[in-house]
């Protein structure tokens, strides 16, 4: 496929999943501003002592894609107890039982957007007790986010979901490397991970 062709390709899956997921910030698209070299997004102590784990640790990247594959598997199959068993939060849609079949639509969208993803593309990890970024080289860069209990981390949850297009001018700029951990306000979530949480 081409790049071109493939471009259009993500683009119309993007316009079906933002009408799915209007009302879900659990998975996002967006493009770096190339005037501020930062993504735009398309529409939970005291301070814990970290552990950081090596960048690149195989055993917390199959960890978290074996409970990715999960996921993904409870969502094609409208799994919902499945989904919120590997789930750090369920959306209001599915958590509301009169909306069964809106939350079957977000499910499905789930699998479209995500079912194609190779872990072999997700060359990139940061990890720490609390959670895990994983993410691929551009220039659509997927990112997948997870949460951890500190008190166990092998109990991995999916958080979220991210993607974002990077040309030749903003190369680099979707994931900022010498800020994914970045903590502004001390409570142990990095600011990535937190600005999931709702």
């Amino acid at each position: 496929m081409t790049g071109n062709k493939q471009t259009a390709v993500i683009l119309a899956i993007f316009v079906v999943g933002t009408i799915l997921f209007a009302n879900n910030y659990t998975f996002e698209i967006g493009k770096p501003a190339p005037s501020r070299g930062s993504s735009i997004v398309l529409p939970s102590f005291s301070l814990p002592s970290f552990k950081i784990l090596p960048a690149n640790d195989a055993a917390v990247t199959a960890e978290a894609w074996m409970v990715f594959e999960k996921y993904l598997e409870f969502a094609k199959n409208h799994d919902l107890p499945g989904l919120r068993s590997l789930s750090h939060q369920i959306s209001a849609t599915c958590n509301d039982p009169a909306k069964e079949n809106d939350c079957f639509a977000l499910m499905d969208s789930v699998y479209s957007f995500a079912g194609n993803l190779k872990l072999s593309e997700f060359k990139h990890i940061q990890s720490d007790e609390r959670q895990i970024i994983m993410y691929t080289d551009g220039p659509a860069v997927a990112m997948l986010y997870f949460t951890r209990n500190k008190n166990d981390i092998n109990d991995i949850k999916v958080l979220g979901m991210r993607f974002c297009f990077e040309d030749e001018q903003t190369v680099g700029t979707c994931v900022k490397t010498d800020s994914i951990k970045h903590d502004v306000n001390g409570n142990g979530w990095w600011d990535s991970v937190e600005s999931l949480f709702y």
